[in-house]
């Protein structure tokens, strides 16, 4: 059931991070660097809040638990929120499209993290044992990638049946539909059995959290560097649509490399038991970048079923690295209570939430701006409702785009991993610490 509310959460991320800013600049017609203004000044908003946020799910008490109540209560106006996001505006006047953009994606920010950083939160704290947890946050993310895939699926369907935007206006009617009731189920199904520590945390704990847990800091300064490497899969439907002019490939081009990513996640709490997890994220991250540099030189002209194979080769690792980090996360929750004796899984998954969020502004915002660099043409005069022509020029650039510019800048996000020291070794003395501390604790209140 907690992989079903994963689920919900990662179709509207597929649907949002995917598609948004092709909805916006194809369909609305709004100019992408506008687009990617409005992405990096709402997630910051975002990010300014997330803390605040993490701080209150702590303070939380009541009896679903403290991080239950807010994926249960904030699911609907949540599920609306994305059906107003993808509703056919484009009649609007330039400047009224402005302002509806702004004020839906702002709002929709604000419910996504008020759900994250419970949902994130929420294996921290429904089992003490880190293999249960561990085995839940593999399994949830296999199926949460899945979820990624059903606007993809819809996008390739629809296309083929009527105009662009009503293909969104229906995406975000399904997905819309869909989230709340499996977010709901998740929350109402799964229990909360770590209980809370007995000092509430302050709103300035927030802040000082990332700068006192050391490990912590290491790890979201690494995560955050990441965003380099999400250009491959926004890139994808471009590399459909504008290189080999077929937007029904897409699905085609998406499947292998999503399959072995679910390979990666569902494999990756075994690697974690055999490797430590920062050699793990090292090799994962090298391993990715070098099948992005075969794809560069292989050529934007080869066929698109070899570029499927070689796309599914590159993204055999990204399903280890979107699941080895939040391992990480929650051992340096461990790290902070056998040190300091508080575990505040709000204020650290909201910084969490915090990380992805300014992290999938500057991608936005990037991407945005090497669309502009490359003269990537808005669908002003079109050959057909969602294929403009595109320069050679802006072809070879959606390329670069695509495989060498983040086959390079990925490996920016080794540096900070450096510093986290938190081995397979110190984890073990970290949890039997842990569980000393919690027996004792259980015999005094009894």
């Amino acid at each position: 059931m907690f992989s079903m509310a994963r689920f919900s959460t990662s179709s509207v991320i597929g649907l949002t991070q995917g598609y948004m800013l092709i909805f916006y600049t194809a369909v609305i017609g709004i100019e992408p660097i506008a687009v990617g203004s409005m992405f990096l000044i709402s997630k910051i908003l975002d990010g300014l809040y997330d803390p605040f946020i993490g701080a209150i799910v702590d303070k939380t008490h009541s009896r679903w638990g403290k991080m239950r109540p807010y994926m249960i209560f904030t699911a609907i106006p949540f599920g609306v929120l994305i059906i107003l996001l993808f509703f056919p505006w484009k009649d609007m006047p330039y400047d009224g499209k402005i302002v509806y953009m702004y004020v839906t994606y702002i709002l929709y920010t604000l419910l996504a993290s008020l759900i994250s950083v419970p949902l994130d939160g929420l294996p921290a704290v429904a089992s003490p044992n880190g293999n249960e947890r561990a085995k839940i946050i593999s399994v949830s993310r296999v199926v949460g990638s899945a979820g990624e895939q059903v606007a993809l699926v819809l996008y390739t369907v629809f296309v083929l049946f009527m105009p662009l935007k009503d293909a969104f206006m229906w995406m975000g009617i399904i997905i819309g539909a869909i989230a709340p009731v499996f977010l709901i189920m998740g929350a109402v199904f799964v229990k909360e059995r770590i209980p809370p520590a007995a000092e509430e945390n302050k709103f300035s704990d927030a802040v000082k959290y990332l700068f006192k847990n050391k490990q912590f800091l290491a790890l979201i300064l690494g995560n955050f560097l990441t965003f380099f490497r999400n250009l491959v899969s926004a890139m994808i439907v471009y590399i459909a649509l504008y290189v080999y002019g077929n937007g029904s490939i897409n699905l085609l081009l998406v499947i292998p490399g999503t399959l072995t990513s679910l390979l990666g996640m569902l494999y990756a709490p075994k690697l974690k038991r055999k490797f430590d997890a920062k050699p793990l994220f090292f090799g994962a991250t090298v391993f990715h970048s070098a099948a992005l540099i075969l794809i560069f030189f292989a050529g934007y002209g080869v066929h698109w079923i070899t570029m499927s194979v070689l796309l599914a080769l590159a993204m055999a690792p990204v399903g280890i690295l979107n699941v080895v980090p939040h391992l990480m996360t929650i051992d340096t929750l461990d790290y902070w209570e056998d040190k300091t004796g508080k575990r505040q899984e709000g204020i650290a998954f909201a910084i969490v939430s915090l990380r992805s969020n300014v992290s999938s502004a500057f991608k936005d915002y990037f991407m945005a701006w090497l669309l502009t660099l490359f003269l990537f043409a808005t669908p002003l005069n079109t050959v057909s409702d969602h294929n403009p022509l595109q320069l050679d020029f802006t072809r070879r650039g959606l390329f670069y785009m695509f495989s060498i510019i983040p086959a390079v800048l990925n490996l920016l996000s080794l540096a900070p991993f450096s510093f986290y020291k938190l081995n397979e070794k110190r984890m073990a003395e970290i949890q039997a610490s842990l569980k000393e501390k919690r027996e004792k604790a259980g015999a005094k209140s009894d």
